[in-house]
């Protein structure tokens, strides 16, 4: 092939290329392209953080459910604090401890009630339970079952009682404990009915502490 001829192919090849590539340019070609990996990186990136959101609710969900805790005493084999997930009623939590001793009152409680972190919950033996009923002292069923009835002198004063001795009371945890000490720095409580404005104590709380408080 003469040069002259060789010139005229890899000319004719040039203007070929150049035409197929403003063909390219002028049907946006390049920016399909980009467009595409574009969509493909937003895409990724909204699954990434749906991703993200869905383990970050999964671990809040996991810590609000291991957080929880109660306190069991009295007539039970274990005594102690417990671990409790939602839905946990007062008989999951009996099995845990290893079940009632022989003289506890089983009568006297309600084993369907369900479980509420750092709630305090006392096992009473028959003797407490004859007890407490010869004195007209009312055990609250389904609830915290209090302590054998103090005389006046022996009763927790709820305007006066440290956070500590707030928290020996049925159902009272350091949250309540903490309410109570909020509500008294603003106003006195007048009479022991007066608790039942403490978020989280309604009429069932109050009839479990009400023989074993004063103001």
């Amino acid at each position: 092939m003469s040069k002259d001829r060789k010139d005229k192919v890899i000319f004719a090849a040039v203007i070929f290329v150049a035409i197929l590539l403003a063909n390219f340019f002028s049907n946006d070609g390049f920016k399909n392209l980009f467009d595409k990996n574009e969509e493909e990186i937003v895409t990724t990136s909204s699954i990434e953080d749906d991703t993200k959101k869905v383990e970050n609710t999964e671990k809040a969900d996991d810590l609000s459910s291991q957080d929880k805790k109660v306190y069991i005493s009295g007539e039970i084999k274990n005594s102690g604090v417990y671990d409790i997930k939602d839905g946990d009623r007062l008989d999951d939590l009996v099995k845990r401890a290893g079940g009632f001793t022989e003289k506890a009152d089983k009568n006297s409680i309600n084993l369907a009630m369900r479980l509420e972190d750092q709630m305090k919950i006392y096992i009473p033996n028959i003797d407490e339970s004859q007890n407490i009923n010869s004195e007209n002292t009312n055990i609250a069923v389904g609830d915290v079952t209090p302590n054998p009835t103090k005389s006046s002198s022996q009763k927790i004063n709820i305007n006066l009682a440290s956070k500590e001795e707030l928290m020996t009371l049925p159902n009272v945890g350091e949250k309540r404990a903490q309410a109570i000490l909020n509500y008294r720095k603003e106003k006195r409580f007048e009479k022991i009915e007066d608790i039942k404005n403490i978020k989280g104590i309604g009429e069932k709380y109050f009839e479990a502490m009400k023989d074993l408080i004063t103001v």
